[in-house]
């Protein structure tokens, strides 16, 4: 098994929920024997108002059993998002890896915190939110200057999910595989995830 602990090091403070105004940011890095959890998680307070944001990103591999929509046996790349405008909106998307050597999970990895990064600060800049919070959930300039090489390689992986059916959504206690662009596009194509989103759109499409 590889070691995810060694990523700690570009993380001021992992496994901690860190406040800023209205929202909470909490990385997570967790391994244990079976399993595995690299995780972005921003959720904003709900204080009744119509816009509502939450959402978990990252890499992973665990136990579940239950109404299992993806191969528990093995590893994915999975988010967890919701919003409330005039509508709710749930959903679940795996991308599910096929046998990935040690040495290309910590590679996807790799990938997954310089994604992460890009989203943090794509989220506050969007949001208007004091940029010094940046600094407080990930090393920027490390993780640019040492795992930028990494993104691509989880990019690839990524698509070769899709292209394979196995990139699945589930919502509402259905399981639906993403073959198109368009539905590609319903579930992943919102603002907070537009640093993953349109980068695998673009491997996608060529």
């Amino acid at each position: 098994m590889f070691n995810l602990a060694e990523l700690e090091q570009y993380f001021p403070e992992p496994n901690k929920p860190i406040l800023d105004g209205r929202y909470i940011f909490t990385i997570t890095i967790q391994q244990d024997k079976d399993s595995f959890a690299l995780n972005l998680k921003i959720k904003q307070h709900d204080t009744g108002e119509e816009h509502l944001i939450k959402f978990r990103f990252g890499i992973s591999k665990h136990k579940e059993t239950l109404s299992a929509s993806h191969d528990t046996e093995q590893p994915h790349f999975e988010i967890d998002i919701y919003k409330r405008e005039k509508d709710a909106f749930s959903a679940r998307v795996y991308f599910t890896f096929q046998n990935p050597t040690d040495e290309q999970l910590l590679d996807y990895a790799k990938g997954t915190v310089v994604i992460m990064n890009k989203i943090i600060k794509h989220f506050i800049q969007n949001q208007g939110l004091d940029e010094a919070i940046i600094g407080r959930l990930v090393y920027d300039k490390a993780v640019i200057g040492e795992l930028s090489i990494f993104e691509p390689k989880l990019i690839e992986a990524l698509c070769e999910c899709y292209k394979h059916s196995h990139l699945v959504v589930r919502q509402d206690g259905k399981t639906i595989i993403i073959k198109t662009p368009h539905n590609l596009r319903k579930y992943l194509g919102v603002t907070d995830l537009e640093p993953l989103y349109l980068l695998l759109l673009e491997k996608i499409e060529k």
